[in-house]
């Protein structure tokens, strides 16, 4: 029996980074904020002109500073995003805000004045607009118990033996072997800890063929890159490589033990785990 694991996500470390993180973020908007706000107080319009160079500097020093906010915080639709998170997310637009306020009271050049504001406008709008969509597209499903047997092209009415693969009296009880019409089958599990997904893969090997991929998509995404545990229940001998993982599918890699000059066949179980983190 061959069996491999990968480690979670949702470790103490990484939740502490995060925090870190985001408080690090909040500290600097907030600066940057306040630092604004006494300047645009202490120079009104027309009490000073700075040089066109410095403003440009500072403009492409404000836009780094905002991408960096918000890269390294939640997004705004986030389910799991604490409020400070929510925060931190709309403070680059008041940041960009205070920015053309200050450079339109330095300065006297009215297209300087209006191309730092369409700049500013194009680069918010964008923004929110990609976030925003990106994150409805993953916004999660309320999933409860989703089961899947491939048994057939179609599905609209499932054979006798439908029964004896998929248990009926017990969700948590998941067959460990196919009947032998079934490609596969899976068992979808969701709580307030997490998801789980135990699923039952057969696999064909030609005569000669030793290696094959197989691919697993998650529809909807896993809340989590998920931590999956594989071995082979059925088959000669066999290494079962993890090749890559992410919230929406993942890749392993089968390689027999030596090459056979008949039709192989593996039925390996494939079990994983996306483990719920809190925000903080």
């Amino acid at each position: 029996m061959s069996s491999i694991a990968v480690l979670p996500t949702g470790s103490p470390t990484s939740t502490l980074f995060a925090v870190i993180r985001r408080g690090g973020m909040f500290a600097t908007a907030i600066f940057v904020m306040l630092a604004q706000a006494v300047l645009i107080v202490r120079n009104p319009a027309g009490t000073t002109t700075l040089n066109p160079s410095f403003l440009y500097a500072t403009l492409v020093a404000i836009l780094c500073i905002n991408g960096g906010i918000r890269l390294c915080t939640f997004h705004p639709r986030d389910s799991q995003a604490s409020w400070l998170s929510r925060v931190v997310w709309v403070t680059p637009s008041i940041i960009a805000w205070e920015t053309f306020i200050l450079i339109s009271n330095a300065t006297v050049s009215s297209s300087l004045v209006v191309m730092t504001g369409l700049l500013l406008v194009v680069v918010e709008c964008n923004w929110w607009i990609v976030s925003l969509r990106r994150q409805s597209s993953k916004r999660p499903q309320q999933t409860t118990i989703i089961k899947q047997q491939l048994l057939f092209d179609t599905i609209d009415s499932p054979p006798a033996f439908a029964a004896d693969i998929l248990p009926l009296d017990n969700t948590n009880e998941i067959a460990t072997t196919l009947a032998l019409h079934a490609q596969q089958s899976w068992t979808r599990f969701s709580d307030d800890s997490g998801e789980s997904i135990t699923a039952i893969e057969r696999v064909l090997f030609e005569p000669g063929q030793r290696h094959q991929t197989i691919y697993f998509s998650f529809v909807p995404s896993l809340i989590a890159v998920p931590e999956i545990t594989t071995h082979i229940v059925e088959g000669p001998p066999a290494t079962i490589r993890l090749d890559e993982t992410q919230t929406f599918g993942a890749r392993l890699e089968l390689k027999l033990g030596q090459k056979y000059e008949e039709p192989i066949e593996l039925i390996i179980q494939i079990e994983m785990v996306a483990v719920r983190t809190v925000a903080a």
